[in-house]
């Protein structure tokens, strides 16, 4: 039965018979902590799809049965036992600190938070936390038929549906909102307020400071968007909407017929073919979008056309707000275009990605059968593939994957790393000096930093893990023994 916690959440494992660390010579003298999360009890059956860990790698929460009733047991201790748990819970909260999920007794269901039950419903659904994980939302039906809402442990209305995916908080966590059904018209709820009922609305969308709000709302077959609610004039169809990183202005698409506009606080663009998501600079100044207009793809930077391509794919602003960069196709090439300059021509290019001081641009790219990465304008060594660059916190260093002749390998400031039959998740740390990635040979696991081998090997490294730098030499992971047996791992890396 425990052998059921293994393969949902593994990412990578081809074998689990282990190498001795003896099996890599070079292995260096890292200090290595291993903190073995409790094994599955014994006599309860674990479930492994069930399995959850925090955001911070500290706690894991599953699903465990016995004697036909089911508890959750986080880091090892079973809670109170129920007749059954619902699906896709335990849920942790953003900051790991508090966790939630469904449980059946006695025919009814309840959700239960930080192992107290609250109200008992005929069925309840997934709990959202709070950005700030200090909040709680959830719905629940009842014996009339009526789904409620469930705010913060009290209810705030019932309704004839509460649909789903549409709950949502403010980014400062102090406002939420939810999309309604009452007398065949939807509502939104907004802080426990019902607004305006329409055909249909979309879900709501607060200001960055959560003082605004705006939804896409449908009435008598045309649509309008609904800014701390008063309506817009009435389109045939509406697309995006956002605020601005300040909050002060709104900014959509709407469509006429064939045409589509973007509208700024109410003032209407020229008409386009397509209009694509405003993009914000980082300091909120400056704004840019994505047009097409007669089959050409543009985008208008700062209310300025910029010259016209074939397609255009991603764009992206420096941290600095100064300098855009973005990839463009004409015919069957593709260039970088930035600061008004295109570069040379590739088969294929990808996304590009400034330094974190502005200073730098990279990209990998295609020639023929042969792959590369280019900085500032530099071609590096030709691979079979490559990754895009990943640039140190100091903008001063940039490392990349790297395959070739069946091997791969991490290229950092331009050197080539030790070859592993795969490799992946590079991490730098925070002060620029270390750079760690995940490597694999002869069928284990293991961490490697600055091109040395950590001593521990494993069967894999577990589904959506990554390496977190906690301090500046500090590495933490989640790994995988036989068994199976769930590791914290951390690397103190040192001088």
């Amino acid at each position: 039965m425990i052998k059921k916690m293994i393969s949902p959440i593994i990412v990578i494992v081809t074998s689990l018979a282990f190498l001795s660390a003896s099996a890599f010579a070079d292995a260096s003298n890292f200090k290595e902590t291993l903190a073995p999360f409790p094994p599955a009890l014994q006599g309860w059956s674990a479930y492994g799809s069930s399995i959850k860990f925090s955001a911070d790698l500290t706690h894991m929460a599953y699903v465990a049965g016995r004697n036909k009733k089911f508890a959750i047991v986080k880091d090892g201790k079973p809670g109170p036992l129920f007749d059954a748990i619902g699906q896709d819970t335990p849920v942790f909260s953003p900051d790991g600190k508090h966790l939630a999920y469904k449980a059946q007794k006695g025919g009814a269901w309840r959700m239960v938070v930080d192992g107290k039950e609250q109200a008992s419903y005929e069925a309840v659904s997934l709990p959202l936390f709070s950005p700030d994980s200090s909040r709680i939302l959830y719905a629940g039906k009842n014996r009339e038929g009526k789904q409620c809402l469930v705010a913060d442990g009290r209810e705030a209305g019932c309704f004839d549906a509460v649909l789903q995916n549409t709950m949502r908080f403010s980014e400062n966590s102090a406002r939420w909102s939810v999309i309604v059904m009452k007398k065949n018209q939807q509502v939104a709820i907004v802080d426990g307020k019902e607004g305006k009922a329409f055909e249909k609305i979309s879900p709501v969308l607060f200001s960055p400071d959560g003082s605004r709000l705006a939804c896409a709302a449908s009435r008598a077959g045309k649509w309008m968007i609904v800014v701390d609610g008063k309506e817009s004039a009435a389109y045939d169809a509406t697309g995006v909407y956002v605020f601005s990183p300040d909050s002060r202005h709104i900014h959509y698409t709407v469509s006429r017929g064939e045409k589509w506009h973007m509208v700024t606080d109410g003032q209407e663009s020229a008409a386009y073919d397509g209009v694509g998501i405003p993009a914000f600079s980082p300091d909120g100044k400056r704004m840019s979008r994505l047009v097409v207009r007669d089959k050409k793809w543009l985008m208008i930077v700062d209310g300025r056309e910029q010259p016209a391509w074939d397609e255009i794919q991603v764009f992206s602003y420096s941290p600095d707000s100064r300098r855009i960069a973005y990839n463009a196709r004409k015919g069957k090439q593709w260039f970088i275009v930035s600061d008004g300059h295109s570069s040379e021509p590739y088969d294929a290019a990808s996304m590009p990605v400034f330094s974190s001081d502005s200073k730098h641009l990279g990209f990998s790219a295609k020639r023929g059968e042969k792959s590369f990465v280019v900085v500032d304008g530099r071609e590096g060594i030709a691979y079979n593939a490559v990754s895009t660059p990943l640039f140190s916190p100091d903008g001063k260093r940039f490392c990349h994957l790297a395959q070739k002749e069946g091997i791969w390998l991490v290229v950092a400031d331009g050197k080539e790393g030790p070859a592993y039959a795969s490799v992946g998740n590079p991490a730098w740390s925070p002060n620029s000096k270390d750079l760690a990635y995940m490597a694999e040979r002869s069928g284990q696991w293991l961490v490697c930093v600055n091109g040395k081998q950590a001593r521990n090997v494993f069967s894999g490294f577990l589904k959506g893990t990554s390496l977190q730098f906690i301090a500046s030499d500090r590495i933490r992971t989640l790994a995988l023994k036989t068994g199976p047996e769930f590791i914290r791992y951390e690397i103190e890396i040192g001088q």
